[in-house]
């Protein structure tokens, strides 16, 4: 029996509270690699948002049963990662993969407690998603043999603003309108005489002094 869990979804901070341009449903199916039979994947549970903008994040998991933990307590004596593949869906897009993992270990020491992050552009993409092991000061330790370890997650969201991106069209239009001018007269160049034969000055007075200090003048000799 799944258990349903509700938690306030942080999108930005308050006075960036209508930052998303977008605002619409977001789902995420979670499937994790462990007591799968022959898959490699199978499904751990889905984190459903009626409303990003809204905030409001409903997180519905398996609890893990005696083998669960068993394949993680290998995982954890070998030092590798507990996987966790996200299957993410929005009315725009669907089904985006996003893998992440953390240390098998520190999922156990943390009595199975894990933050997951998903980075939203304004238009409501997802652009990452991670996977962080829970505060070990708030769990209990885990029953290996119990065959009910309820997981215990926190999800959040964190808004990312899109750098402007550089308009390259105007920039190419101005070159072009200039170079026309040049070509029909029009453009006026006003720069200063050394600022428009600089190229010309510099290598010779560079030979100039170059010559000077190889042919020195003679010293006066004496009387």
């Amino acid at each position: 029996m799944m258990k349903l869990t509700t938690i306030f979804l942080a999108i930005c901070l308050l006075p960036n509270a209508f930052c998303l341009d977008y605002d619409g449903w977001l789902n995420i199916k979670l499937e994790h690699s462990l007591n799968c039979n022959y898959e490699k994947y199978c499904s751990r549970g889905s984190i459903t948002l009626k409303s990003i903008r809204a905030g409001t994040a409903v997180i519905d998991q398996i609890s893990f049963n005696k083998d669960h933990i068993e394949e993680l307590k290998q995982l954890a004596e070998l030092d590798e990662f507990y996987t966790l593949r996200t299957l993410v869906s929005t009315a725009e897009s669907k089904d985006v993969e996003i893998v992440t993992f953390i240390k098998a270990k520190s999922f156990l020491e943390n009595g199975l407690s894990d933050i997951i992050r998903a980075w939203v552009l304004p238009n409501g993409e997802v652009i990452a998603l991670s996977l962080q092991a829970g505060n070990t000061s708030q769990t209990k330790p885990i029953e290996y043999k119990s065959t009910d370890n309820k997981l215990n997650s926190s999800f959040y969201i964190r808004h990312v603003d899109q750098a402007p991106l550089p308009d390259t069209a105007s920039y190419i239009q101005k070159m072009e309108r200039e170079r026309e001018a040049r070509e029909k007269g029009e453009l006026k160049d006003n720069r200063s005489f050394l600022a428009k034969y600089w190229m010309y000055i510099v290598p010779i007075a560079i030979f100039v002094m170059i010559s000077g200090a190889a042919n020195p003048e003679p010293a006066g000799q004496a009387r």
